[in-house]
């Protein structure tokens, strides 16, 4: 895996603190912030670098391997073998500390533009909604980055006095050296009232929907998935419904599907909320999502280091059959979206005297190609790379599931599960029968796993309902053959959801710098 410069909150404060605050004496003619930044298009570009610092594949990358998302893949260099892959997670690693840089760095700047939004004067009636707007894009962003920290951070996401990281709720000062952690009531309240005024903001300044920009549809939804974390299921399907009947975004047809993930060329309001948008010219290894998993190309000649997990390619493509045909010979679109049409299907795998080589399963997902090998994204001829999708309508589905479940409703339950299904199958499905809540639970994990794989679901969704589905990491036991990883210790099960590593470590960076600063459980 990559690795990631590293920075604390304290130097992300010192380092975008304005020259004012490190000069001892004002010299006039000073480049200071708000001199700097005095019109809304100065704002907006202020916003647009916040936007491109929480651009980060870890979460999507990272997950997939510490779960049970991947196998270790044929071109395999020792990527992840002696660190994710066999659960290692510690202070140091690349999961805890992207996320907790690259979420209090755009913050960082995310808290700016909410200061400034207000001091700047605008030129007429148009432009003051641009600056409202840009606010409210801020307050739901800094909501969204808050969200996130809590999500992975916290012990317990239900338990209001439980330990999540930093309140970043301001600018801070290069002498403000101990920032303590605040509690998930803390955080859950700075998270509503920012999109309570983001939403209220939105309404009032009405813009035309885009997904490549925080909207009113995006706080609405990030909403919904708090109170989902919460627990307070009555308050997240409020939400999740809202959006399900009043938001533009509806679920793709099959065909946007495979756009969507391949070539991102689906209609504007086909299923994605919010995404973040990647050009031209980020094209680079070091941030592709595809590049999480193969070196070049997602396809076999790209020599991809990590692959389909067996026991994921087994959900979509129980009956093996021939990687060539699945976008025919599959009704579920999903089998064609994770499992590339160049991939090798061993169906005696599990006797192969090779696996490795005999079982090809290509990650197919990002920049993928309905059938050949030639894809979209390609790092080595600098084509095409995806845009990180970070909230897609099938999500208030499954919080929808999640909320008939927990009100005893489990036809309710089905019935949600059966909307995104009849989607991604073309046509109407028989809606799944669950028979208790356990099973509920574990049929909505199992469809979230299959719907999100890839995209940076899988460790939360575990965190969360492992327990009362009753279900842990799944990986099939080839997954570990000699021919593999090889490892003796190793077993699909040897992470129990008991585990201290499903609440991540608080960077050791910031350990260092910040005496505020408390510890997980741990490490």
């Amino acid at each position: 895996m990559k690795k990631y410069i590293k920075f604390s909150i304290i130097a992300l404060s010192v380092l975008f603190v304005s020259c004012e605050d490190k000069l001892e004496t004002f010299a006039p003619g000073a480049m200071t912030e708000d001199v700097a930044i005095q019109t809304s298009a100065d704002l907006s570009y202020l916003l647009n670098t916040s936007y491109n610092l929480l651009t980060n594949r870890a979460e999507a990358a990272d997950v997939s391997v510490f779960t049970d998302e991947v196998g270790i893949g044929f071109a395999n260099g020792g990527q992840g073998k002696s660190t994710e892959y066999i659960f290692t997670m510690n202070p140091g690693s690349d999961l805890p500390v992207s996320l907790w840089t690259n979420s209090y760095f755009a913050l960082a700047r995310i808290n700016r533009v909410i200061a400034l939004a207000d001091k700047i004067a605008p030129k007429d009636a148009t432009d003051a909604i641009t600056l409202k707007n840009l606010k409210a894009q801020a307050l739901t962003l800094r909501a969204y980055a808050h969200l996130l920290i809590l999500s992975y951070f916290s012990t317990d996401l239900k338990n209001d006095s439980a330990l999540a990281g930093v309140l970043a709720d301001r600018v801070f000062l290069p002498e403000e050296k101990t920032n303590p952690r605040a509690t998930n009531g803390a955080f859950y309240s700075l998270i509503h009232a920012d999109l309570n005024q983001a939403i209220t903001t939105f309404t009032a300044n009405p813009v035309a929907f885009n997904s490549v920009y925080a909207n009113i549809w995006f706080a609405k939804g990030l909403k919904a998935r708090a109170y989902m974390y919460k627990g307070d299921y009555t308050n997240a399907e409020t939400f999740a419904n809202d959006v399900i009947n009043n938001s533009p975004v509806k679920l793709a047809t099959q065909a946007e599907y495979r756009s969507l993930f391949f070539s991102d060329n689906q209609p504007a309001t086909s299923e994605v909320i919010f995404k973040l948008k990647r050009t031209a010219n980020q094209n680079n290894q070091l941030t592709n999502l595809h590049n999480s998993w193969v070196s070049v190309r997602p396809s076999a000649a790209g020599s991809p280091f990590y692959e389909v997990s067996r026991a994921l390619h087994n959900k979509v493509n129980p009956g093996n059959l021939s990687a060539a045909t699945l976008s025919t010979t599959i009704p579920d679109v999903r089998g064609n979206i994770l499992i590339a049409p160049s991939s090798t299907v061993d169906a005696s795998y599990q006797t192969s005297a090779n696996y490795l080589q005999s079982d090809r399963l290509i990650i197919n997902k990002h920049g993928g190609v309905v059938t050949g090998s030639t894809t979209w994204a390609t790092t080595a001829t600098n084509a095409n790379n995806n845009d990180f999708k970070i909230m897609r309508v099938s999500e208030m589905y499954m919080i929808k599931a999640e909320a008939r479940i927990a009100a005893g409703d489990l036809t309710g339950a089905a019935a949600a599960v059966k909307a995104v299904r009849d989607a991604r199958y073309g046509s109407a499905q028989t809606a799944p029968v669950y028979t208790s809540a356990q099973q509920a639970w574990g049929g909505v994990l199992d469809e979230r796993r299959i719907e999100f794989a890839f995209e940076g679901y899988r460790y939360l969704d575990l965190k969360r309902l492992g327990t009362i589905a009753n279900k842990g990491i799944d990986r099939d036991p080839a997954d570990y053959s000699s021919s593999t990883v090889n490892i003796p210790a190793a077993a699909p099960s040897n992470l129990p959801l008991t585990s201290f590593k499903w609440t991540l470590p608080i960077p050791q960076n910031e350990i260092n710098v910040n005496p505020g600063i408390q510890q997980n459980p741990g490490y």
